[in-house]
């Protein structure tokens, strides 16, 4: 079984999806995103580069998301993606989704600071009721680099 060309662009969507609307933090919508049941993986940089901890359900998924408004602002780059069908299994599909997510942080100095992660998703989908879902999400991070920024604006939700 393989993904057809609509089923492509329904992932592709998601995927997309998924970083701006984190970038919007508009977390409900994001939440919306993910089965009812759905399971992220996260890890705790820097102290842990790969996913330590889970979170289960839409809105302990939400919840999770939220922690991102303690920076000035995130901007997540998709780099590329990739999805394959679950043999057998019509309505599952598995991808993998590399990304360069900037968090702006004035946290410690008071200076705006660009935490990049360079880092990668694992995913698990579900087509439920004809949309395409994330089942599972693991979130690795592969790299970190920090920089300085010029000027950011911030979003007002």
């Amino acid at each position: 079984m393989t993904l057809t060309p609509e089923d492509r662009l329904a992932l592709d969507d998601l995927v997309h999806r998924y970083a701006l609307l984190v970038d919007q933090r508009a977390f409900d919508a994001v939440g919306e995103l993910f089965t009812p049941d759905a399971t992220l993986l996260l890890p705790d940089p820097p102290r842990d580069l790969a996913a330590c901890d889970e979170v289960r359900g839409r809105d302990a998924i939400v919840e999770a998301l939220g922690r991102l408004t303690g920076f000035a602002a995130t901007f997540h780059a998709v780099v590329g993606r990739i999805a394959d069908a679950e043999p057998n299994r019509p309505d599952r599909a598995t991808g993998r989704v590399a990304c360069q997510a900037h968090h702006v942080s004035t946290a410690d100095t008071g200076e705006a600071r660009d935490l990049t992660w360079y880092l990668h998703y694992d995913d698990a989908y579900a087509r439920v009721d004809g949309r395409w879902l994330v089942a599972r999400r693991e979130l690795t991070v592969d790299v970190i680099t920090t920089g300085t920024v010029r000027k950011v604006r911030t979003l007002e939700v």
